[in-house]
């Protein structure tokens, strides 16, 4: 029996949603990445008359490159805010490389932004 592919690097944090945003964003700037889209999923659907707990995706680039290859999430399930990272190595495998960076490497770096955030 084959073990199952980690589509995901997930950890809890223990700070609010808000902080645990911004030390995201901080992490992904120490890392020589920059937030290339913000998208607010809970502010997005509330405009719809939908309620949801707090969503955002962030949309991750190197500063020189147009191409996102990672995307980020930071969400509220209950009273714990998750940080996670679609693993580069597993989803460049569908959508092929992704400019310079290795899906390795830039999968060491998104974990590095997930600790560091979560602390």
């Amino acid at each position: 029996m084959s073990t199952p592919v980690e589509f995901t690097y997930k950890r809890a944090g223990s700070r609010s949603f808000e902080e645990t945003l911004e030390a995201v964003e901080s992490a992904v700037r120490l890392r020589g990445f920059t937030v290339v889209r913000r998208h607010d999923l809970q502010a997005r659907l509330a405009a719809k008359g939908f309620v949801i707990q707090p969503l955002v995706i962030l949309d991750i680039a190197l500063p020189e490159g147009e191409a996102h290859p990672c995307k980020l999430h930071v969400y509220r399930e209950g009273d714990t805010v998750w940080v996670t990272v679609i693993r580069p190595t597993v989803a460049w495998g569908v959508v092929g490389p992704i400019g310079d960076l290795s899906p390795e490497s830039a999968e060491a770096s998104m974990v590095g932004v997930v600790d560091d955030a979560v602390g």
